[in-house]
């Protein structure tokens, strides 16, 4: 270990060492090709605003440095600046000036070359991916340009790099006819390679038509996306399929980089089953898919370094991922996880590798910079043997299943003759059901099995009672059978506590048909095993809706033969007090007239004749009041609206009052709001409505007080308010007050019919209006009419 740690630091010396020193001059002699690597200066310029004039300066050409590695070149990761790179070379006395240099990193953006031309000046030729393949000067995968270099003489050439992502400089100077022999062999293994691609991609997609296996699909997609990243790396994708598209140039590697990883990771899931062998793994892969898929959206949206480092940090994740999937996979027995970790495993090395060279660790050479274009080809072939061995293995379970097939069949066939006696008792049994359905059916009850509060068959007098059709019926619940969720569970409760207590229940219910109608049911059930509910219920249902609606109409008959024996006794007791009275002073007057007559004085025998006119007026208007009630009661009461202007009769309704009761001690007040004018009313009605309620307020406030008859406007309604302060009503006796002869318990001996407020009602309700009071004892009353307002018709 401590040897290992001291080799590092000394390699990290020499590097250190050798980056202060210039690269020797190069001596061309008669090989066919040179690698640069070892004779590049690099000179680096992190805002990319040098030009050539800016290079060839003393102080910028005493910056240059000399490239460390052993390789072709060297790999300067991700710079987001510019790169020059200088290469002196001495061309020998005699030989051909024509040269090639080859730039073998197809992905890098942008290339410029300054080289000497002859006429003494400096040749500019421009190259990169950014560029349409059209123009460059010579039509290969990689960057190749045409240089000059004059014999016995050294030349210098410069060359800019810039590229979003990594930049890499594997430079080689070839021959022209060296180039062309070399790459003759070098396509025809990038043919080997994609031809081995697309076999694996037919092969697996015609498996897929066969046997229907997602898994084959998939495999295809992924084979697929390896394929459009190898051909943008590669830069056969360029040369041959879209010379002319420099965006999809510039963003076709990552984009396939990305969906193989996609596909890869939905292959895994796929393949080794991992939402049920391995749950949680199965999770990580899924949020990596998302990832991925992200990726894809940035390489095409987003600056290139975005997508560069997501690929960097995502790439060795999920390979590593994948891995681990397959080991817990192999160690839980699956059968093709031993090809599918091999597989993973090499382009696993193949990653590392690439990501050492892309980040600068690694020289560039033939193994580095085509590390994922070797693992990528051998894991799809591992990949390709772990889908042959699934075949093998479904082979293997359809030969085990055909197995277990013929002893099942002979095991149907033993069956066969027993199922053909069990079919017929069956048949019999059904027939004997079939039988006992039938009187079930024609049954004059209806009748049901219930289990837990579940039907499980009713009878078609029950279906018929209910207005459904009974394959409806079985298998719901009864909670559609009552009202209410309330009645429902009561009923619940109730019938369970009795049916374990007595096994027998019994009651009368009202229930819900299915339009909605209730009606009423005597119910009856018993458990189907003693005592135990859940067992089973039977229930029977007989109508008696029509029995409950004559019990109801008894009852209704029997209540208003109440409600008038009560009326008729309150009608007895008013009249019995009203008429006495006014009777007793009558045949009282006329004794003194019959006996002293003609003693008495002028003044006395007409104040005993007033007694008797008072005593029949009164007689007259109780006799009135009462037949003014018997026709509104008989809806015979007329109603002739016509114009009434309300200022003029509210002051002769207050002074009519007034004379009624001239021993009144309160003050009668009238006020009209000033929107109030004439309306369509039926003046007499108002009157009997008007003269009552101020007739009371003045009778009902023996202490005097304040009466105010109030009229306003509020919208479409005209609003008349009579307020006393009398002694008020009893609450509990404000819902009768408008009964015909009720009169409240606190009235003591004040006179009265109790027709009065019932006449009232009778009036107003003929307005269409309404009447409400509001009342405390002590404190007085409140009356409140409100009448719809017509205004009359103009002219």
């Amino acid at each position: 270990m401590r040897g290992c740690c001291v080799r590092i630091v000394l390699c990290w010396l020499l590097a250190a060492a050798s980056a202060w020193a210039h690269a020797a001059p190069l001596e061309l002699g008669s090989a066919p090709r040179y690698e640069l690597g070892a004779f590049v200066n690099i000179l680096k310029d992190p805002g990319g605003t040098l030009r050539l004039e800016d290079v060839l300066q003393p102080a910028q050409q005493a910056r240059f440095q000399a490239v460390g590695g052993s390789g072709p070149s060297a790999n300067f990761g991700m710079n987001r600046g510019a790169v020059w790179l200088r290469v002196q070379l001495r061309a020998p006395a005699a030989g051909d000036p024509r040269w090639l240099l080859e730039l073998a990193y197809p992905p890098l953006d942008h290339l410029e070359l300054y080289s000497p031309d002859p006429q003494g000046g400096w040749q500019r030729q421009v190259g990169g991916d950014r560029e349409p393949f059209t123009t460059r000067a010579v039509a290969h995968r990689n960057h190749v340009l045409p240089v000059w270099i004059p014999p016995q003489q050294g030349s210098t050439l410069y060359l800019r790099l810039a590229s979003e992502g990594v930049v890499a400089a594997p430079l080689r100077l070839w021959r022209p006819q060296a180039m062309w022999q070399f790459d003759q062999a070098a396509y025809a293994v990038l043919a080997l390679y994609f031809g081995v691609l697309v076999g694996l991609l037919l092969y697996n997609l015609l498996l897929f038509v066969s046997v229907r296996d997602p898994a084959y699909l998939v495999y295809v997609l992924f084979v697929a996306a390896m394929g459009l990243a190898q051909g943008a790396l590669t830069g056969l994708g360029t040369q041959f399929l879209w010379p002319e598209q420099v965006w999809w140039n510039s963003v076709a590697p990552h984009i396939g980089v990305a969906f193989a990883g996609v596909f890869a990771l939905l292959f895994a899931r796929r393949f080794l089953e991992s939402r049920d062998s391995l749950p949680l793994m199965d999770r990580a892969l899924r949020v990596q898919v998302g990832l991925w898929l992200l990726t894809v959206l940035a390489a095409a949206a987003l600056p290139y370094v975005v997508s560069a480092w997501m690929l960097m940090v995502l790439a060795p994740l999920g390979i590593v991922s994948l891995v681990a999937t397959g080991v817990l996979a192999m160690r839980r027995g699956h059968g093709g996880a031993r090809h599918y970790l091999a597989a993973w495993a090499v382009l696993l090395m193949g990653v590392a590798t690439l990501l050492l060279h892309n980040s600068g660790l690694l020289a560039s050479n033939r193994f580095t910079s085509n590390s994922l274009l070797i693992g990528s080809a051998i894991e799809m072939v591992l990949l390709s043997f772990a889908l042959a061995d699934r075949i093998n293995v479904a082979r293997r379970q359809r030969e085990q299943a055909q197995a277990r097939l013929a002893a099942e069949q002979a095991m149907v066939e033993a069956l066969f003759e027993s199922e053909r006696k069990l079919k017929t008792a069956l048949e019999e049994r059904e027939l004997i059901l079939r039988e006992r359905e039938a009187i079930l059916n024609n049954a004059v009850v209806g009748i049901v099995l219930s289990v837990r509060r579940r039907h499980e068959w009713v009878n078609q007098k029950f279906a018929d009672m209910l207005g459904y059709p009974r394959q409806v019926l079985i298998g719901q619940g009864s909670d559609y059978l009552h009202p209410d969720t309330e009645s429902w569970q009561r009923f619940g409760v109730e019938a369970r506590a009795t049916l374990i207590a007595d096994n027998t229940y019994t009651c009368e219910m009202e229930l819900k048909r299915r339009n909605g109608e209730l009606f009423w049911v005597q119910m009856g059930g018993s458990c189907v095993r003693p005592h135990d509910p859940d067992s089973g219920v039977i229930w029977t249902f007989l109508d008696v809706t029509g029995r409950k609606k004559s019990d109801a109409e008894m009852r209704e008959a029997l209540e208003q033969q109440k409600a008038l024996n009560e009326l008729r006794s309150r009608f007895v007791a008013m009249t019995s007090h009203e008429f006495r009275t006014p009777l007793a002073a009558i045949l009282s007057a006329e004794e003194v007239l019959r006996h002293y007559g003609e003693r008495l004085p002028e003044r006395e025998r007409l104040e005993t004749l007033d007694g008797i006119a008072a005593g029949v007026q009164r007689m007259s208007r109780m006799l009135d009041r009462v037949l003014l009630l018997g026709r509104a009661d008989a809806q015979l009461l007329e109603f002739q609206p016509a114009t009434v202007d309300l200022r003029a009769l509210g002051p002769k309704l207050v002074e009519e009052a007034r004379q009624q009761h001239p021993q009144g001690a309160g003050r009668v007040v009238f006020e009209a709001a000033p929107e109030v004018g004439p309306g369509l009313y039926d003046e007499k009605l108002l009157r009997h409505v008007f003269g009552n309620l101020l007739s009371n307020a003045i009778k009902y406030s023996p202490k005097g007080g304040s009466v105010r008859f109030d009229v306003q406007r509020e919208g479409a309604e005209t609003v008349f308010r009579v307020r006393d302060q009398g002694i008020g009503i009893p609450p509990e006796e404000v819902p009768h007050l408008f009964q015909s002869f009720h009169r409240a318990s606190n009235v003591g001996e004040i006179q009265g019919t109790g027709l009065g407020l019932a006449i009232v009602k009778n009036a107003v309700e003929r307005h269409g209006g309404t009447v409400a009071v509001e009342s405390r004892l002590g404190a007085g009353t409140t009356f409140t009419v409100r009448i719809p307002g017509s205004r009359p018709a103009p002219g």
